[in-house]
């Protein structure tokens, strides 16, 4: 009877931790906010994603991805994403109108379709919009975000948030035609030269019976000369907070741009009989012939450079520094899978594993951003071989970079260039900013004399662009 009793108890037990184990099943498959919070916080790769059988889907798009036939980096790189990560599924709308990008984001956030992940014509555009997910708690978790250079990560806050992955660097300045300098026997222009020694190089090497330019243009100089002589200002004159066009400095850069077109040393300077003689139909076409000295361009172009017939390599600007150019991704804050998304745009931007692997698949060099990160091992590398000359040494000096505003500055398009001043100039009754400016360069006007109105126009255009942004981002 004894072992009857035992028995029975035995059985009892068991009976109810079984029903024990079948509730707590079905509490956890009927309960769709645990299942929720546990899709946002697996991160790509997890067990329990893998194990489901189901994967997550990341819809993305960016104008670099080429076609499916051509299968480009771009594509290669989102494919060892997928192999890395097998419980995600990156998918590409082949159907999207890349040459009306804007619009097409627009008519997809209509539709409800915004993607996961877009590359961003502009970041404040995404903001605007209101499209953008607050990656600041992401970005605080991964110790890999604060490898970005800082000049370039800046770009990204808004208010009290992150906005934007950045999603490609490049550096703008200078390059120099080694070969011209060798001919006249005159030493090379070092990285970052004094704006004596550039300016001594260009009127030097320009020389009209050799059909030798001595610069390519010279409507860049307003743009990053005042930041070159005071550290408080940015590009355009941007401080960060405002524009200061009635600045010395940057009536200085104007004027100074003005005495390169009037001393004739550029393409776009010279008459249309002048420029006959070289058969070109802009400075490009004179720089790959060898007949200029000096160029204004940026680094996506060394590639090419690399194969033309003369040693060319890239100087930066006078005043220590260079121009920092950005592309950024943006999140879409609709997104019903966030850690993806962000360790997506991660791999295919600025994170260790995607630079290396982008790195190893780069192997025609047609990628030319460089490297987003200050991790010194990667870095190495990248530089094992030497690469393009004074990329490394302008890498160096990073922390010194002017960051170019036309993709993060609030309202710049019409700041720099679009916003009607009043002013006639030429057959135009109402001068845009950018109409004024080129025109003080070619000197027609004189810059002083519009400094303090053009000043007020830029930032009343920039705080109204701003404002607006501000009153999202709180």
């Amino acid at each position: 009877m004894k072992k009857t009793v035992v028995f029975a108890l035995i059985l009892t037990l068991l009976v109810a931790l079984l029903s024990g184990c079948s509730s707590s099943k079905t509490d956890n498959a009927t309960e769709p906010n645990q299942g929720q919070n546990q899709e946002q916080t697996n991160k790509p790769g997890d067990d329990a994603n893998v194990g489901s059988g189901e994967k997550i889907v990341i819809n993305y798009v960016n104008w670099n991805l080429g076609t499916e036939a051509e299968n480009n980096i771009e594509r290669k790189m989102i494919a060892a994403f997928e192999e890395a990560h097998p419980n995600i599924d990156i998918q590409l709308d082949e159907s999207f109108d890349y040459s009306k990008y804007g619009d097409s984001l627009a008519a997809a956030a209509a539709a409800g379709k915004l993607p996961d992940v877009m590359m961003l014509p502009n970041i404040p555009f995404g903001l605007t919009n209101e499209w953008l997910l607050n990656l600041e708690t992401i970005a605080a978790s991964d110790p890999e975000w604060a490898n970005i250079p800082k000049a370039l990560e800046n770009a990204t806050h808004y208010g009290s948030g992150i906005y934007a992955v950045p999603a490609g660097m490049f550096f703008q300045g200078y390059f120099i035609n080694q070969d011209l300098f060798e001919q006249a026997n005159l030493p090379e222009l070092n990285y970052s030269p004094t704006w004596d020694e550039f300016l001594s190089a260009v009127k030097t090497l320009n020389n009209p019976s050799e059909d030798v330019l001595g610069l390519s243009e010279a409507v860049q100089i307003p743009d990053w000369y005042p930041a070159s002589v005071n550290s408080k200002l940015g590009w355009f004159t941007w401080d960060g907070q405002q524009y200061h066009l009635n600045d010395p400095v940057f009536i200085e850069g104007v004027n100074k741009a003005k005495e390169i077109m009037q001393g004739k040393y550029t393409f776009d300077s010279l008459s249309e009989d002048e420029k006959a003689k070289y058969n070109a139909t802009w400075h490009g076409d004179v720089w790959n012939q060898g007949k200029v000295a000096v160029r204004w361009e940026g680094t996506w172009a060394t590639k090419d450079f690399s194969n033309l017939n003369f040693k060319s390599k890239f100087i930066g600007i006078p005043g220590g520094k260079f121009i920092l150019i950005g592309d950024f991704i943006g999140i879409s804050k609709s997104t019903e899978h966030q850690q993806e998304a962000y360790e997506f745009a991660k791999y295919m931007t600025f994170g260790k594993d995607g630079i290396l692997k982008r790195m190893e698949l780069n192997t025609d060099g047609s990628y030319t951003s460089l490297p987003m990160t200050t991790d010194q091992s990667i870095l190495d590398q990248y530089f094992a071989n030497g690469g393009y000359e004074g990329l490394k040494e302008a890498y160096d000096n990073i922390d010194n970079a002017i960051l170019e505003g036309v993709k993060f500055i609030p309202g710049v398009v019409r700041s720099r260039w679009e916003a009607p001043t009043g002013v006639k100039v030429g057959d135009k009754e109402n001068a845009n900013l950018g109409d004024l400016i080129l025109d003080s360069i070619k000197g027609g006007t004189k810059i002083e004399d519009y400094a303090e109105q053009i000043n007020k126009l830029a930032n009343d255009e920039y705080k109204a662009a701003a404002d607006a942004i501000s009153a999202l981002t709180q």
